[in-house]
């Protein structure tokens, strides 16, 4: 199966993906886990900020991906799968704060979708969904605030 995710999910450490990076850049921090392999036909050069509408992007993204094929696309994501394990396409987004937070990942995705009909679900991220208030209060919020004290004004005269 083919999943997308970013690459702060704490489940890719489980070892039980082929982590694929579809990214411009690789991250400059432990991930805790092995990229894999990465996937250059996926990767939006010269596009993300390029546009300030997210439709323009879209639409450059489609023909990119279109001028690509799924035939190669599928060839390679084939080649993914017979390493006998799940594969996730990785890039950077937190796509669960709002619709503003859109990421090419799931641009792929969609336009997968829309070509072969099969679906390309997030992997499931087991960290707190940022846009959830807090279950439980911060440890900041439970510590004692500090007294405060009234200061007394002397006159000098």
């Amino acid at each position: 199966m083919i999943f997308t995710s970013r690459y702060s999910n704490p489940e890719l450490r489980s070892g039980k993906y082929t982590a694929v990076r579809i990214s411009l850049g690789t991250p400059k921090w432990n991930l805790g886990y092995h990229l894999d392999a990465e996937m250059p036909d996926l990767m939006p050069f010269g596009l993300l900020h390029k546009f300030d509408l997210y439709k323009d992007f879209e639409r450059a993204y489609f023909a990119r991906l279109d001028q690509k094929g799924v035939q190669r696309i599928l060839s390679q994501l084939q080649r993914f799968e017979s390493l006998g394990k799940d594969v996730v396409l990785l890039c950077y987004e937190d796509i669960r704060k709002g619709p503003d937070d859109w990421c090419h990942r799931r641009t792929f995705a969609e336009w997968w979708q829309q070509r072969t009909g099969e679906v390309i679900p997030e992997l499931y991220d087991p960290t707190p969904d940022p846009t959830k208030p807090r279950q439980s209060p911060s440890k900041r919020s439970l510590e004692e605030t500090p007294p405060t004290y009234q200061l007394e004004q002397f006159a000098l005269f």
